[in-house]
């Protein structure tokens, strides 16, 4: 009789008349196995307590076949729909994944320390790493990607999206609907993606004929949208960009409670179309892209750094966008 706690895949095979790899099959999910049979395997294993020896494996290759996800907003859903497609993919890899939470929009040393401290093979971070991080990064070669900044002078490979096109198309929007005073409200200033999406902005008011002043162009302080919003508000501004879906979705609450009409007062549009994955009652306008893909092509760069250590090439990769037209932005094109 074999002991509970010692139970081997060969085990669970020979009780029931299997091979080894079609009960290795059917516990991972993989294909040309029947139904039936996956049932039975995945019952037996459960009945006696089979663990699939991966820390073993782990020790002889190095590896711990587990992937760190930083951020730093927890409560933003777009995080959390990404590092949901991070998961999904990683598990189809035989990877787990541990998420770390950053500070301040950057990633800093102790946050670094912690992670390693779990022998992560990888990150896939969306905060930019400090100077230090980024040293350490360059000295360890520890498999890194960074989604959603452009900062070409990092010793990681990036992913950005156009932020650029994007609040561009946004600024035409706008004007294209009668706007002539348009604010921005971005998460701080040393965020490189919160300059460029302003910038996009800026360029599109400039080349529409629309003068722009800068005390309309904020950049968040506190983690909370009002402080900034208000100052809009007192300004006159009739359409705002927001950096992303949640602090819009923030910022439409408070105009709401104090008597402003979006669109007809305020016209608002963010960035990330979470309402993609999360409908909401409200359909927003937004800049969209592909996240499903953003996310693949994250992953392959991970392993291809995973798997080649030795030849370490950074790589940049960016994402087109596209704007989606929601109720939060009014037309003056009459049907």
């Amino acid at each position: 009789m074999v002991n509970k706690g010692n139970i081997r895949l060969i085990d669970i095979a020979g009780k029931l008349n299997i091979t080894v790899n079609t009960a290795s099959k059917a516990l991972r999910g993989k294909p040309g196995v029947s139904d039936e049979t996956r049932k039975a395997v995945k019952k037996l294993a459960e009945e006696l307590g089979y663990v699939p020896n991966s820390l073993a494996k782990g020790l002889q290759s190095g590896q711990t076949f587990t992937v760190a996800i930083i951020f730093d907003v927890l409560i933003n859903p777009y995080f959390m729909i990404m590092a949901d497609k991070i998961h999904q993919k990683l598990k189809t890899l035989g990877y787990d994944t541990m998420i770390f939470a950053g500070e301040d929009g950057k990633l800093e040393i102790n946050t670094l320390k912690t992670l390693l401290s779990r022998r992560v093979d990888g990150i896939i971070t969306f905060l930019e790493p400090s100077d230090d991080v980024n040293s350490i990064l360059y000295n360890t070669r520890i498999p890194t990607v960074l989604i959603g900044r452009k900062n070409i002078n990092l010793n990681i490979s990036t992913i950005s999206t156009d932020d650029y096109k994007g609040s561009y198309e946004v600024g035409k929007l706008f004007i294209t609907n009668g706007a002539k005073n348009i604010g921005y409200i971005g998460i701080p200033e040393d965020i490189e993606c919160s300059k460029r999406r302003l910038s996009g902005l800026m360029q599109s008011m400039i080349d529409h004929g629309v003068a722009y002043n800068d005390a309309n162009f904020r950049f968040m302080k506190t983690p909370q949208i009002a402080d900034e919003l208000n100052e809009l508000i007192k300004n006159k501004v009739d359409a705002i960009f927001i950096f992303n879906d949640m602090l819009l979705l923030e910022a439409y609450i408070i105009l709401k409670d104090q008597g402003i009409k979006v669109p007809d007062d305020i016209m608002l549009a963010g960035f990330d179309n979470i309402q993609e994955e999360l409908p909401n009652p409200l359909k927003i306008t937004t800049v969209a892209s592909d996240k499903t893909k953003i996310i693949e092509t994250a992953v392959n760069l991970l392993f291809n750094h995973i798997n080649n250590k030795e030849v370490y090439e950074y790589q940049h990769v960016e994402f087109d966008v596209e704007l989606i037209v929601g109720e939060t932005t009014k037309s003056l094109i009459s049907s």
